[in-house]
């Protein structure tokens, strides 16, 4: 049966733990082995991404070091998963990259799916908003509304996925930018609902539906407590309800973030 390996990175692709988090969910629901571990020590900057100590279950201090985890998931019924992730690298992502596609394949994998998480205008009151985009081949012309721009690791990745001739799906959720806690469950689920379009075993959502809930009655709490986050909440609000009208579009978003952020210098 297909494999599909599915890949989430911490750091600056992860926004509110989101992408990781679906892969912690995952490896919770369903029985897993490691296949691997890529080792952090040519691709590691240690003063970004520090190793930490633990004491385990024997008693014993242990290191833990960032590596990248290839670990294999069998659900009940459906495809196997291949699961990669680990900190975003901070060296050599040609070669880490090269490395993570070896190890890809050597699962036996034919797709790839790349999990991210941005900081967005997105009220938490309405759905988080998924974007879903199958990487265009190597002699494919890209979308008219292509981003140009500064890339993460899944970016890179990606595109060498494709060279490699992997069909490859790029998930990205945007989470509020304006909630300072970790993780959000309510993103996590949101990249989940859209994940469970592309595999076929069908995902056991566990509590996972009760934390989102809860993270949600959390950050309304906070808008009850700051009436500028609550005004500037339902001015998202009212942009995202009236999607059809021209107020709604990404330039009128902008102006309003820029707005409350100016309300914030002045204050």
């Amino acid at each position: 049966m297909t494999r599909i390996a599915v890949t989430a990175f911490g750091g600056w692709n992860d926004a509110g733990e989101a992408a990781t988090g679906v892969i912690e969910h995952l490896l919770s629901v369903w029985p897993s082995r490691r296949l691997a571990l890529i080792d952090a020590e040519d691709y590691t900057d240690f003063q970004v991404s520090r190793p930490s100590i633990r004491t385990s279950e024997e008693g014993l201090r242990e290191i833990e070091w960032p590596d990248t985890a290839v670990d294999l998931v069998t659900p009940q019924r459906g495809g196997e998963l291949v699961l990669v992730h680990g900190p975003e690298p901070s060296l050599r992502w040609k070669s880490y990259c090269a490395e993570v596609l070896a190890q890809i394949d050597a699962a036996g994998a034919t797709a790839l799916v790349s999990l991210g998480a941005l900081l967005a205008d997105a009220p938490h009151t309405r759905p988080l908003p998924v974007s879903s985009r199958v990487e265009p081949g190597t002699h494919e012309r890209a979308a008219e509304d292509a981003y140009e721009g500064p890339i993460g690791i899944p970016g890179v990745l990606g595109r060498l996925a494709v060279a490699r001739g992997l069909r490859t799906t790029s998930l990205w959720v945007q989470v509020p930018h304006y909630v300072a806690q970790n993780p959000a469950p309510k993103a996590v689920l949101s990249l989940i609902s859209e994940l469970q379009s592309v595999v076929t075993a069908p995902i056991p959502l566990g509590d996972l539906e009760e934390d989102a809930a809860a993270w949600v009655r959390g950050v309304d709490e906070l808008c009850r407590t700051d009436p500028e986050v609550a005004d500037y909440v339902q001015r998202l609000e009212r942009a995202q309800d009236a999607t059809d009208l021209p107020e709604a579009s990404g330039d009128a978003i902008a102006r309003e973030f820029e707005q409350f952020l100016r309300r914030r210098e002045e204050e």
